[in-house]
């Protein structure tokens, strides 16, 4: 499951004068139009254009990662994904990013190791039990994806209709579509 930065609610810049807030949130404004447009070159461009300091802010860290990811340049991804989880250790939602980016540019068992240390800290975020439910899924560990599912079902409802959808957990279709039942 893909989980991107909204680049809408983004922080405020933190320390910043005046005049460098308005031109990080011109640049992050312009960058989040192309990337509507899937001109991820012209958006990266964008950013690009900032001076250095302000290219190292988080929100344009956060805008670089959503770029990519969009993008599925999952090489370049990498380190920002990386980058923005070591920085912001008690948000679940950049872990869950890097192990999605993981995935795609290293290897499922990276990704796998990851979301497991992250279900440890995080022990009530559906969306790490699910998506360790969807690796476990493609490793044809079927009772441990099946444990990993109801327990993001349980702590979220609305797994259970992603989990109808989602192609990694074809396996398991008939046990989904039995828990809508009960």
């Amino acid at each position: 499951m893909l989980v991107i930065a909204d680049p809408a609610s983004q922080s405020p810049e933190s320390m910043l004068s005046n005049k460098d807030s308005i031109r990080l949130r011109k640049a992050i404004t312009y960058a989040n139009g192309y990337r509507e447009l899937a001109m991820f070159k012209d958006a990266h461009q964008e950013l690009d254009s900032l001076p250095k300091h302000l290219r190292e802010e988080e929100d344009t860290r956060k805008m670089r990662l959503t770029l990519c990811m969009e993008a599925e340049d999952w090489k370049r991804a990498l380190p920002f994904a990386e980058a923005l989880a070591k920085d912001n250790l008690e948000e679940s939602g950049y872990i869950v990013n890097l192990a999605y980016v993981v995935r795609r540019a290293s290897s499922m068992d990276k990704a796998k190791n990851i979301l497991i240390e992250a279900s440890d800290r995080f022990p009530n975020e559906a969306i790490i039990h699910y998506n360790l439910g969807c690796y476990e899924c493609q490793e044809n560990n079927l009772n441990a994806a099946k444990t990993r599912i109801a327990k993001a079902i349980s702590l979220d409802p609305s797994y259970l209709d992603l989990a109808k959808k989602d192609e990694d957990l074809v396996s398991l279709k008939k046990w989904i579509q039995s828990l809508e039942m009960g």
